[in-house]
């Protein structure tokens, strides 16, 4: 638990301990009974020492990168966070409510980096271009 801490700052540490496979430290976290719905396969996971050990069992080779964090007006935390798993890469979008400076509860859907499909193109789709060929930030 991060004492007085800004719930936009806990959930940073989750990601960061995550990345840093600090077991503990990510589980100090969580409430006991904290749930995790991974909405895109349907999944729930009741307790922080679920959630910790379904992270902490996913195949080796993974490296998380925190793209963004943000308050909510509704109290909430949303991250978007992209996990390169060559020569796959994720994209996860997570709602997440803080309570007493640790992690209630986290509603999160996945997405895998896919090409995109041959009828989208520079020739078919005014201003269409691929930021991710160039590795800049899109928003930029």
């Amino acid at each position: 638990m991060i004492a007085e801490a800004d719930p936009v700052e806990v959930v940073r540490a989750l990601w960061q301990r995550m990345q840093a496979r600090d077991w503990r430290g990510a589980r100090a976290l969580l409430h006991d009974d904290a749930v995790l719905h991974w909405w895109t396969s349907g999944e729930r996971i009741e307790g922080g020492d679920g959630i910790v050990r379904v992270n902490e069992i996913y195949p080796e080779g993974w490296t998380i990168h925190v793209l963004d964090v943000a308050a909510r007006l509704d109290g909430r935390v949303q991250a978007w966070v992209r996990v390169d798993h060559p020569p796959n890469r994720f994209f996860a979008n997570s709602m997440v409510s803080v309570i007493d400076g640790r992690i209630r509860t986290i509603d999160e859907c996945w997405g895998t980096f896919e090409e995109p499909p041959a009828w989208r193109s520079a020739a078919s789709v005014p201003g269409w271009s691929r930021f991710d060929i160039a590795r800049k930030e899109p928003r930029a």
